[in-house]
């Protein structure tokens, strides 16, 4: 027993001895970083770079303590970083400020120390940015307008450059446009029109604009917006020298020797805006008013015109003035008046004016009713002519051909086998006869001498204006459309 006891404790003094085991080291954690996709956008000096959101896993777990920024250099110089960035859904955002234009760059994600592959973007190429400035000041009057221009400048990049023209392009406004351009370039402002061109109308709106071109080709002329201005009524001023009137055998004899009327300081004896009368009248009526006038044409700067007698009542006296009507605001112009009194001695007889006739045996009735005249030897009249006819034979002749004011005629027909012939009341035959036409409310009547000599009448109503203003005649005194 003694000996078994010796032996085991001699075992456990051998086991003792001995040294401790050392255990296996741990395995190292698998450390992974996933980069996806980049793309670039890119204007002169901005980028937008666009990434999936890359992420770290240790053991394919997802490290959320780890995070990214994105570097960036041109030239292989040292990467610039930038951290913050935004996310929309599974991407992140990098806006790259401050970059050279036309300029080459390299972009890579980081994570840690580990980097993504390299993502090539070159911003654009610059575009010069151009821009022009010009100042207008209009002052406007009647028929002449003058544009004042300042602070005319082309700017690229916000540096004034050197110019090379500058025009000025002016229209009336009108549903088509004809521009007038004036060199402006070593002029600071300009009355238009320009010396040898069309004056302007009076109260209308007219357009305006100004281009500018550069002395370098390499950009391109400039205009500036549309800019419109107003005309006045025109200052009119006139000179009409005092009338002579004298009676001249059975006549009137009126003469003004010179007339002159400015617009707005310009003499225009042409303008269409300008009309030239004898005014004649009974004294004692109002200053302004004069019931007879006749309008005359400019011969030799002046103005004249002969009246019979016949027009006027023995004995009484009569005022007489040369007139002007001018501008667009139809203003009157008087010379002096002068007075003469016509004398009752040796003054023929004026004819009596006309009467309506009677009717006669004739029979008019598919013609009967107010007819006007719309169509003459295949063109629309100038000049207005109406007919009114009876059922007995009875014409009334409305026209208004070389006065301004209507004038009557009447005449008695005879109408057969679709041919009418007519006497005026004084006893003066037609000029012609007609083959006549009716059709529902048309009326064609053709000379019955002369093929091409057709006028067509369309049924009417006589215009409101005509029992005011209508002068009945004999067709001697004055010549009648038929």
């Amino acid at each position: 027993m003694r000996r078994y006891l010796y032996i085991l404790l001699g075992a456990l003094t051998v086991a003792s001895c001995e040294p401790t085991p050392t255990p296996a080291p741990a395995p190292e954690p698998v450390v992974e970083y996933h980069f996806g996709e980049m793309t670039a956008e890119t204007t002169e000096t901005s980028a937008t770079i666009t990434a999936d959101i890359p992420y770290k896993t240790i053991d394919g777990v997802k490290d959320d303590s780890a995070t990214f920024k994105l570097g960036y250099h041109a030239n292989n110089d040292v990467d610039t970083f930038v951290e913050e960035y935004s996310v929309e859904g599974s991407k992140a955002i990098f806006v790259i400020d401050n970059l050279t234009a036309d300029t080459k760059y390299v972009a890579r994600l980081y994570i840690d120390d580990k980097m993504s592959e390299e993502l090539g973007f070159a911003t654009k190429q610059h575009t010069p940015v151009c821009e022009i400035t010009c100042d207008a000041t209009v002052e406007a009057k009647g028929i002449m307008a003058t544009i004042a221009l300042d602070n005319v400048a082309y700017i690229v990049d916000g540096e004034a450059q050197e110019v090379e023209s500058v025009k000025l392009e002016y229209a009336r406004r009108r549903s088509e446009l004809e521009w007038i351009e004036v060199d402006m370039t070593k002029k600071e402002s300009v009355t238009l029109p320009e010396e040898g061109g069309e004056y302007l109308d009076e109260s209308s709106t007219y357009l305006y604009r100004v281009t500018i071109t550069p002395a370098n080709t390499e950009f391109e002329p400039m205009t500036t917006e549309e800019q419109k201005f107003e005309t006045e009524y025109a200052e009119v001023t006139a000179e009409i020298s005092k009338p002579d009137v004298a009676i001249v055998g059975d006549n009137i004899e009126f003469v003004v020797e010179s007339v002159k009327v400015w617009f707005d300081g310009v003499e225009r004896p042409d303008y269409h805006y300008l009309e030239y009368f004898v005014y004649y009248r009974e004294p004692g009526g109002e200053e302004a008013y004069w019931e007879n006038k006749a309008e005359v044409e400019l011969n030799d700067g002046g103005i004249s015109l002969s009246l019979s007698l016949s027009s006027f009542e023995r004995g009484q006296e009569y005022e007489f003035a040369g007139a002007v009507v001018a501008g667009a605001e139809r203003k009157v112009r008087l010379s002096d008046i002068v007075t003469i009194t016509i004398p009752k001695e040796e003054t023929p007889t004026p004819p009596t004016p006309p009467t309506p006739p009677v009717g006669g045996d004739v029979d008019t009735s598919d013609l009967v009713g107010t007819w006007h005249l719309t169509q003459w030897r295949g063109a629309e009249p100038s000049f207005d002519v109406y007919l009114s006819i009876t059922e007995d034979g009875v014409v009334e002749l409305w026209q208004r051909i070389e006065s301004r004011e209507w004038e009557l005629f009447y005449s008695t027909v005879s109408f057969e086998n679709g041919v009418i012939a007519g006497v005026y009341s004084d006893g003066v035959a037609w000029s012609t006869s007609y083959v006549v036409e009716v059709a529902d409310d048309t009326m064609t009547w053709t000379d019955a001498y002369d093929s091409t000599d057709i006028s067509v009448y369309t049924r009417s109503e006589l215009p409101d204006d005509i029992n005011d203003v209508t002068t009945t005649r004999a067709s001697v005194s004055s010549v009648g459309f038929l």
